[in-house]
């Protein structure tokens, strides 16, 4: 049991680590060498066996990510992104999801058509965004006609990566629909469904709203229909898992069906049916990631009772995480999924100490009895819940960025009388799946309970300090808090002489060993802490009177714009932004030769390994341009070069370097436009008045970008209105030192950007700016951020 647990995590380890490009998936074969050595050499000690495990889960959870990334073909969907208008056939795979606006299509596509008549068999899913009442339903053929898109990234979600974890990364919006065929698809998945859909009917029958959503939340999985407030006020108070179906459902589920197997069929068919009773009502139910998970370790519970043996807990959710994630190893970045694996591991391993802590601090109040029985009316109310808590909030921190201060006490209120809701609710549906009058009656008995948890979370919801934000907390942060969690956890699970052992070894340990271990510990933090968290980073570096941006991409790859004029402080600002042991830069660009933006890009070359440096067209002179100039020509021709207007480079997926200026054959200052989904800024470093006049004639609507670094740091001359209302920018950044002898920035300048939100390096620091490809948030040094 302790093997698959130790192969699970490893396995899971190992996937994450290579999907968020950390090492490339071929470096995890390495554990081949080591797992032979360990096998031949310390295969009969169980720390050995251990490991070896650990090393397999590694070396085949590298090799199923490898098979997860095969390239899309160029019969994909997904090759006719961006196609303005086209006609789709293709078979609709999944319960339509009806939203307030729209209806979600799931559509497997067969057939692409263009207005020019032409059509290409093509294969890959999209996501159709239908009517809200449209006649679709899962086995249709339909066709679907509109404009090809890739999924969008908004503030704080990425609804690109949510889609692309469903095998989805084309969307058609505002789609029109002709359905063609009718049942083409599972007939046991379509009759489910469509039962689903009538027992929906039935179920808003009999009570009124929000009652009846949030019972169809909880029944039958279909969320869409809770009011917006009231999803709002659920996660304020941390109680979202309320709606979400659990595995309490499929107990009770799984109950209820193999009472009736073993009076119909004996104790022989109780496995079977109560299997089947399980894994129905997960496909009815939409079959989630989190639903998914409960159904396997129910499944594992049913067969434990058949066998007369206990269920181990960790093993069936490391059983449960590895079978899901061989399936579909992005499952692990669903935060339902997340969610659920947590809340589930809270229970397992901290309900038991939290139950014996609470019963040696009551039994010092009251009698032994007396505190058992306590503790037994407050385990599910509130024991279980802060069993969960203490594995999930990390995650929900990490996510959403706020922290709810009621969870506790709102769960202590609500969670009694779920079991009310389960029960009355569902025989009211039942029932008005027979008789509607009679079911509506038994509706009221459910009214009463869903009425008093709808009420008990807005009124909880309402406290000015239910939910606060909780800015900076990261994934490095989080995977801190795990190790730390299990860290204790191992150590208070010991018997205290073990611990004594242990503290006794550790304390003789030699100090070069301990110091040792904490520097590998810190190194792992650093390690952690500077990883990247897939949102583009540009920083505008304080290092006085002159230019410097260094920018990290979504995976980590590095560039920097222009050094400053202070090579050390260039030198300091570059190392607090990138990792302890990497001396690489993938891109090393110029913009103008003169010492403001030179002097510190000279120890860059000669200390770091530069894949590529790129400058205009402009010559410079005196010591520092002459020193660059014997630099550039130590290196070969592939790694340098000028970049003209037009000439572009793409530093990461979906991230481009586009040179705005100077034209191909004339001498200038480079201008630069940083693109990253829908966000640009434009670095236009040294451009003149005479730049920016020939930029606004030429095309002013590549300007147009949401943030605008000043040219020449707030120049008099320079910022013209027409340039400004060619940009159109919504934050300004000016790279300027706090010499009081100084005139820049011009106040003209300032006046004229009055309207936008400055900032300004020698008030506010180095300035982050901080993208996902459709927002822009601003992290300062000194002062309040945005």
């Amino acid at each position: 049991m302790t093997r698959l647990v130790a192969f699970t995590a490893a396995w899971i380890v190992s996937l994450w680590l290579a999907q968020a490009a950390f090492f490339h998936p071929i470096w995890f074969f390495l554990t081949l060498p080591a797992a032979v050595v360990l096998h031949f050499g310390w295969r009969h000690e169980r720390r050995g066996r251990l490991a070896l495990w650990a090393l397999a889960g590694m070396l085949l959870g590298a090799g199923r990510f490898l098979l997860w990334q095969a390239p899309i073909d160029e019969s994909h969907i997904a090759r006719y992104n961006g196609a303005d208008f086209a006609q789709v056939t293709g078979l609709v795979t999944a319960a339509p999801d009806r939203r307030t606006r729209y209806t979600n299509l799931r559509v497997s596509a067969e057939q692409i058509s263009f207005v020019n008549g032409q059509s290409f068999p093509v294969h890959g899913e999209l996501l159709v965004k239908a009517p809200v009442y449209t006649p679709a339903r899962y086995g249709d053929r339909v066709q679907v006609s509109g404009t090809l898109e890739i999924p969008p990234v908004f503030e704080g979600f990425s609804y690109r990566d949510y889609l692309a974890r469903q095998g989805i990364y084309t969307l058609l919006r505002r789609a029109d629909l002709t359905v063609l065929e009718s049942h083409q698809a599972n007939m046991l998945l379509d009759g489910l469904l469509r039962f689903r859909e009538y027992a929906l009917t039935r179920l808003l029958q009999i009570l009124p709203e929000p009652q009846a959503a949030l019972l169809a939340g909880i029944l039958l999985g279909v969320e869409s229909g809770i009011p917006e407030e009231l999803n709002a006020a659920f996660s304020a108070t941390g109680t979202t898992h309320i709606v979400a179906i659990s595995g309490f459902n499929l107990t009770i589920i799984a109950g209820v069906f193999a009472l009736l197997a073993r009076r119909a069929f004996g104790e022989k068919g109780e496995t079977p049916v109560a299997l089947a009773g399980v894994w129905l009502y997960t496909l009815l139910v939409g079959a989630s990631a989190a639903v998914v998970r409960a159904a396997v370790m129910g499944s594992l519970a049913i067969f434990a009772r058949r066998e007369r043996r206990p269920l181990h807990g960790p093993t069936s959710l490391a059983l449960a995480a590895l079978a899901m994630s061989v399936h579909n190893p992005l499952v692990l970045w669903d935060v339902g999924f997340q969610l659920s694996l947590a809340a589930t591991a809270g229970l397992i391993f901290f309900t038991d100490p939290l139950t014996n802590l609470f019963l040696r601090g009551l039994g010092r109040w009251m009698s032994a009895e007396r505190a058992e029985q306590a503790v037994g009316w407050l385990s599910e109310a509130l024991l279980l819940t802060l069993a969960a808590q203490i594995t999930t909030t990390p995650i929900i921190v990490a996510t959403f960025q706020r922290l709810s201060l009621v969870t506790l006490f709102t769960n202590f209120l609500i969670l009694p009388v779920q079991s009310f809701v389960m029960l009355f609710g569902g025989v009211a549906l039942l029932v008005a799946l027979l008789w509607l009058p009679l079911g509506q009656l038994l509706g009221w008995l459910a009214w009463v309970f869903l009425t008093y948890t709808i009420e008990v979370v807005r009124w909880t919801a309402t406290f000015a300090w239910a939910s606060v934000p909780v800015p900076g907390a990261t994934w490095p942060l989080v995977a801190a808090y795990y190790l730390l969690l299990g860290g204790a956890f191992w150590w208070f699970s010991r018997r205290l002489e073990e611990r004594q052992y242990w503290w006794t070894r550790w304390r003789q340990l030699p100090q070069w060993r301990l110091v040792g271990g904490l520097a590998v510990v810190a190194l792992l933090g650093a390690y952690l802490w500077t990883m990247p968290d897939g949102r583009l980073h540009i920083f505008f570096l304080d290092v006085g009177q002159g230019d410097a941006v260094f920018i990290r991409t979504p995976t980590g790859r590095q560039v920097v714009i222009d050094g400053g004029p202070d090579a050390p402080a260039l030198l300091s600002q570059v190392g607090r932004r990138m990792p302890f042991w990497d001396r690489t830069l993938d891109l090393v660009a110029l913009s103008s030769p003169d010492d403001a933006r030179l002097a510190g890009l000279i120890p860059l070359l000669e200390r770091y390994q530069v894949d590529f440096v790129a400058s205009g067209a402009e010559e410079g002179a005196g010591s520092h341009y002459e020193r660059w100039v014997e630099l550039l020509n130590a290196r070969s021709a592939e790694t340098e070069g000028v970049f003209w207007a037009g000439s572009e480079w793409e530093l990461d997926e979906g991230v481009w370097l586009r040179a705005l200026w100077p034209e191909h054959g004339t001498v200038g200052p480079l201008v630069l436009r940083l693109d990253y989904g829908e966000t640009s800024v434009l670095l236009p470093g040294g451009a003149t008045t005479v730049v920016e006049g020939a930029l606004v004639s030429r095309d002013a609507g590549a300007l147009r970008s949401a943030v605008l670094q000043i040219p020449r740091h707030g120049a008099r001359t320079g910022s013209t209105p027409a340039f400004l209302e060619a940009v159109a920018p919504e934050i300004a950044i000016i790279s300027v030192g706090e010499d009081e002898r100084a005139d820049t920035p011009a106040p003209q300048v300032l006046a004229r950007l009055m309207d936008l939100a400055l900032y300004r390096t020698d008030l506010h620091g180095t300035l982050e700016i901080i993208s996902d490809g459709e927002t822009v948030a601003v992290r300062v040094e000194r002062g309040a951020s945005e």
